[in-house]
């Protein structure tokens, strides 16, 4: 397959001077006549109200850096091996908890920080999964992100109701599953619930495939730090998952409370306010 020699090529550019190609893009301004920066700092500017223009300005920035740095990463591990992918990644915290509840099942959510594929290849390559993904417009792409995601007997299937009951069959036959929970989901396929004091059209995919499963939940995530060391964080998800009153807002509350650990790692290029119920119109219009 052509693809992966073609990312390895593109990742012959080493990652210090990748991020100095970005430096020169930005110090042309170029950058604010793009669309991902004016999403990045219209979300921005919803979930951080209290900011000012100033720090919006630095936040937004500094995001889309990290995004356009995230999108190396992926590239970096549809070339790579998975040996050579995992070794971007300095530690793994709290393994523990992934190896001593995977045995009757697991939910495994995630978010868009940094790579997800660079994440999912870390996590296949120690087990296998049933996951999700967004079908990409460009058929040969799609084919060769579906086949990467596939590494040893991982599965993984288009995020519909087709997905979802593989997803259910899976936690049946006690495997793990992964999916991100962070997106938009399809018209009728989701609920109105807070994120970031906004009313924001959200999955529920997680709170019902662990009450129908009542599988134990635990996200994982990548996360940076000023050195820009990546590492995996796992966490466990609280037992309130599994209560009808308090789980419905349970997810988003925990994925708002990782994004603030640090807001700049995190994707804010979708429009992830779109649908959303208590804001005056689309926040995305006229930009």
């Amino acid at each position: 397959m052509i693809m992966k020699p073609l990312f390895y090529l593109i990742t012959f550019i080493p990652k210090p001077l990748f991020s100095f190609l970005i430096d020169i893009y930005f110090a042309s301004r170029a950058y604010k006549y793009s669309s991902n920066f004016k999403i990045t700092k219209k979300n921005i500017e919803i979930a951080y109200p209290n900011r000012s223009k100033s720090d919006v300005q630095i936040l937004s920035k500094l995001s889309l850096k990290e995004s356009f740095l995230s999108g190396y990463e992926s590239i970096y591990s549809w070339g790579s091996s998975e040996f050579e992918s995992n070794d971007n990644l300095l530690c793994v915290e709290n393994n523990f908890l992934l190896n001593n509840l995977k045995q009757n099942g697991l939910i495994a959510v995630s978010f868009h920080n940094r790579s997800v594929d660079m994440l999912l290849t870390w996590m296949n390559s120690q087990h296998t999964t049933v996951s999700l993904y967004k079908k990409i417009k460009n058929n040969a792409l799609n084919y060769f992100v579906k086949s990467k995601r596939e590494s040893g007997n991982s599965k993984c299937y288009e995020t519909n109701i087709g997905g979802v009951r593989h997803l259910y069959k899976a936690l049946q036959d006690k495997k793990i599953v992964c999916f991100a929970a962070d997106q938009v989901p399809k018209r009728g396929l989701g609920e109105h619930i807070e994120f970031f004091n906004v009313k924001a059209y959200s999955t529920t995919l997680v709170q019902s495939l662990a009450s129908k499963s009542n599988v134990p939940v635990i996200y994982f995530y990548i996360q940076s730090n000023q050195n820009r060391n990546l590492k995996v964080k796992i966490k466990s998800c609280h037992d309130s998952i599994y209560n009808d009153s308090k789980r419905k807002l349970l997810v988003n509350k925990d994925i708002e409370n990782f994004i603030n650990e640090r807001p700049s790692d995190y994707s804010w290029e979708y429009k992830r306010f779109k649908r959303s119920k208590n804001l005056p119109n689309d926040p995305y219009e006229n930009m």
